[in-house]
């Protein structure tokens, strides 16, 4: 599977096979969603207060690590590669917050299987994913992996 998937067309557990890599539309940030965002969830002067955050370590406002990781996942999500086979999130790990963030970047987001394992019981399985967010220079921003349960059936 490649970024030819198209969506709507979710996966069933055995189509899934490994390396097989999801990419998703750019995003553009935008600085209001940002600071919203870290008005609700990550009140930080850094995603905040624009004169603090010149005078901070970057020099501008930045996107919190959270909003950058939920708003290339809204992307994912609605790309319906999991589907209605999807049975709920069971972990995120090695979170790497590698570049900052500002207005105007545009984010992509590039899932790859990584793991696959048949649960026990034969009706479900795991599938762990490693996810890579660029910038609009192909840096990396942000990784991290995730498993997923899935309906087998």
């Amino acid at each position: 599977m490649s970024s030819e998937f198209e969506g709507g067309d979710n996966l069933k557990f055995a189509a899934f096979n490994l390396n097989d890599q999801f990419t998703t539309n750019q995003i553009t940030v935008r600085k209001e969603d940002m600071v919203d965002y870290a008005k609700k969830y990550d009140p930080q002067y850094l995603h905040l207060d624009e004169e603090r955050a010149k005078a901070g370590p970057f020099g501008a406002l930045i996107a919190s690590g959270f909003y950058t990781m939920n708003v290339v996942w809204a992307e994912f999500i609605r790309m319906d590669v999991l589907g209605k086979e999807c049975l709920g999130g069971l972990s995120a790990d090695h979170i790497k917050w590698v570049k900052p963030v500002m207005a105007n970047d545009r984010l992509m987001g590039v899932y790859t299987v990584i793991d696959k394992q048949l649960l026990s019981d034969h009706t479900r399985g795991v599938l762990t994913m490693q996810t890579r967010i660029t910038n609009q220079h192909n840096a990396e921003v942000l990784s991290f992996t995730f498993k997923v349960l899935v309906d087998v059936t």
